[in-house]
Parts: C-alpha cells; structure tokens; sequence
C-alpha cells in the first residue's frame, strides 16, 4: 500500500486533485489508486478564494465527500478546527443569521479602519449580538464560506466514525501519531496517561474521547435538533471576546499563553510542552506563520518565507530547532512533523509535498 499524507485542503476541489494526481496517487477515474492509502489532516473549509465565500463553500463541500466516498481504510479525514467550527461555535446558526453576522463583521472591518472608537464600539454590538462567535474578524476571515449544509456533512461524517481525531502510522521505522495540531504534555494528562508514548494507545484515546461527545448529541442531531458538540477539556471552542483554545487549535511558540485559564485553553504552547521520545505530525500551521512564532529556534534551512517543503521541529532540553527538511527522529527527541504547506498558496501541484508513510497502525 502507498500511503501519504496530506496537509490542510483549504483549497479548491480540482487543485486539492492535481496535487495528488502530480504524486501518483489517482487512476485513470480521477479517484484514489487502489493500492493508494490517504490521510487529510484536517481543515476542510474556509479560505480566500475566486467566486467569493459561497463559491469556496461549495469547493469544501465536493472535497470532503469525495474522500468520504473512499472505503475508510482508503481515506483517512481527520477533524480540524475550521471542520469541528461547525458543529461547534457554528452549531445554532442559520444561513440567514451567519449572513447577518458575517454583513456586520464586514462593516466593522470598514469602519474600524477610519475610525478605531466606532470599531470598538461596533465589536462590543456584535459580540453582544452572536456571543458564540470569538470576534467580528472571525466571522469575516475563519469562518467566512459557513453553510449548514456543510455543518450537516460534518454531522454525518461524524456519526458514521469517518471524521477522527487521530491515526497511528510508522514512518521510517518509527511509530509516529497524527492529528490535526499536534498534542502536548497537557493532552497526555487530561486523558490521564502523561507517560504514554505508543501513538496507538494515545490515538485510542483521542478517538474515544471523540466518540463519547458524538454520542452524547447523537440523538438530537438524528432527530434534526440543534446540539453543540463538546470536546472540553481537551479542545474549548470560541466564545464572544475569546478565540478558542486546546487540541485542535493550539500552536507552538516562543511566547506561549498561560497554561489553561480557567475555563479556557491555551492558544500558543511552548515547543519543550511536546512530549519527549514522540513522534508526530500535523497540521495547521503554516510555515509563514512558524517564521513568526518559533523565529529563535528557526535553521537556516528554513529562513526563506515562501518555502514549501515539509518541515520539522525537535526537541530536545534545551535544544529546539525548527529546519525546512523531513528530518529523522532521534532518540529521545520530541519530533513534529508540520505539513500544511499553505495549500491554497502554492502556485503548481508539483510544489506541495506530502508525507510518506510506511504503513497505518490498527487503532
């Protein structure tokens, strides 16, 4: 089996299919190889695109069902945050009400910018007036292309157990746990195993955790009632004046947040917050972003700001370095393996990587 995995697909259908008809990975019926296995790691919907928010709606949409359509063992979805904003801060809105709130978060973009006190006065109306969404700027740029079409695809996806948390693999001989955003110290604790590093055991757990919350909304959801799913502690979404936090949203820095304010989680985490003699890889961060926040640990390698090329950060004490290579792990390191490489970004198919993968691990 030729497995791979794939960064965030935050980009149209037919580019997401010529980045995988580049590597090999599509028969001559525009679908999957039979002997191609898939991970996506995550983050379907939501970028800036032609045709504008509904017009890139649509693409998340014939995305998401086309892996889905693929036995499970052929594509692996794994959840991101813009996936989970669906059924979670998203989980009561109509298309009528986002429209609403998304026309306001225009406005105070517009006004905010020739008059700072109207903007700020603006901002407090709107999270008054849709307290579960973070900030106006949210509603406009993270969350811009919302159906409830795509929220019922989520719900669907997440009843049947094809949208995960997590996957278990081996890569270059080592065993090596996949998720969306990586996981911390504080993850390992909250699911009450802070010495486990056998990427099975953790994705079981993560997967399981993931279960329980589908099940506790499961009815309503069949029913067609509104229900928020709730991954907390683990994962807190975002709520008026406050961007969520935790496993699907966390980030590695230099300038981590305070560890868990109550009730909420950290955004930022500090690079030596990855557990030691773990292998991972994720999502979510792109390298420009990664210039910013890790920019003392960054390698020569990795100072151009328009690569894109797999990247690695490892751990090590006090040593932490972050290098523009698919470098190996070594003992006792911390390892993450970033792979969004800003899809929608790159100009041809042939300078997206993916990352190779020996085999899945059974979960």
């Amino acid at each position: 089996m030729k497995c791979r995995a794939i960064g965030d697909p935050q980009t149209t259908f037919e580019k997401f299919r010529s980045i995988l008809d580049h590597h090999g990975l599509l028969g001559p019926d525009g679908r999957l190889r039979d002997e191609v296995s898939l991970l996506s790691i995550g983050d379907h919907f939501d970028f800036s695109g032609r045709g504008g928010p509904v017009a890139v709606g649509q693409e998340g949409l014939r995305l998401l069902r086309w892996l889905a359509s693929h036995p499970p063992k052929q594509a692996i979805i794994l959840a991101g945050n813009h996936d989970l904003a669906r059924v979670m801060e998203l989980a009561a809105f109509t298309n009528a009400r986002f429209g609403e709130a998304r026309a306001a978060a225009l406005q105070i973009k517009g006004r905010g910018r020739k008059d700072p006190a109207t903007g700020r006065a603006l901002e407090e109306e709107f999270r008054a007036a849709y307290p579960e969404i973070p900030t106006s700027e949210v509603a406009e740029r993270d969350y811009q292309s919302f159906t409830e079409e795509q929220r019922a695809l989520v719900q669907e996806l997440l009843l049947a157990g094809r949208l995960r948390l997590a996957q278990a693999a081996v890569k270059d001989g080592h065993p090596v746990l996949l998720t969306h955003a990586g996981i911390t110290d504080r993850e390992l604790h909250l699911l009450g195993i802070p010495d486990e590093r056998d990427p099975v055991k953790i994705a079981r757990r993560l997967n399981g955790e993931l279960d329980r919350a589908v099940s506790r909304v499961r009815g309503s959801w069949e029913g067609g009632r509104t229900a928020a799913l709730d991954l907390a502690p683990l994962h807190w979404p975002g709520r008026a004046g406050r961007e969520g936090g935790g496993l699907l949203y966390h980030r590695p820095s230099s300038a981590p947040d305070e560890v868990d304010p109550p009730p909420w989680a950290r955004r930022r985490f500090h690079p030596r917050a990855l557990p030691p003699s773990l292998v991972q890889a994720c999502g979510h961060t792109g390298h420009e972003k990664c210039l910013k926040t890790l920019a003392d640990w960054v390698k020569e390698t990795a100072r151009n700001p328009h690569l894109s090329e797999l990247r690695t950060l490892r751990v090590n004490g006090p040593r932490i370095e972050y290098e523009a290579k698919d470098l190996p792990a070594r003992p006792d390191d911390a390892v993450l393996y970033m792979i969004d490489s800003t899809m929608n970004a790159v100009p041809r198919p042939e300078e997206y990587p993916l990352l190779e993968i020996d085999g899945w691990l059974d979960l």
